[in-house]
């Protein structure tokens, strides 16, 4: 059931007891938190050090830049594994895909395509025509 994990400090690998066990032994995970918590070794034992302000300051700015960056270059990795071909493969699949189904409606369905500028103009003309034709009928029709 538990299969072998690398010690979260000091990189051996190990047969874990449980499936939460980040380290191998008690001595790794009390040397982790002695590194997480800024302890530093002085004359035979681990003393916690205290930070100057600024460097209290610096520390977490610091840490969630690091994070930052390395959220950023995840994406770029990501991104950098785009397959082109494919993509250009799925354009080109939509294309004429929309090509079909147009020409399709030109020949079978032509009147439920959207009106061009060019129908618009054809209209307009047909209608200053019949106004033509109108204002000439009614004119011809005073001569009697």
């Amino acid at each position: 059931m538990n299969s072998a994990k690398n010690c979260k400090y000091c990189q051996e690998t190990f047969t874990p007891r449980r499936r939460n066990h980040l380290y191998c032994t008690t001595s790794c995970k009390t040397m982790a938190s002695y590194k997480r918590n800024n302890y530093k070794y002085i004359a035979g034992h681990y003393q916690k050090q205290k930070l100057t302000k600024l460097e209290a300051e610096i520390i977490p700015v610091s840490t969630e830049v690091k994070t930052s960056v390395q959220t950023l270059e995840d994406r770029v990795e990501k991104m950098s594994k785009v397959n082109v071909p494919s993509i250009t493969n799925a354009a080109l699949g939509s294309l004429a895909a929309s090509t079909a189904i147009n020409g399709a409606k030109r020949l079978f369905a032509p009147n439920s395509l959207p009106a061009t500028k060019g129908d618009i103009d054809k209209l307009k003309n047909d209608i200053n025509e019949l106004k033509q034709l109108i204002n000439n009928n009614k004119s011809g029709f005073g001569v009697y």
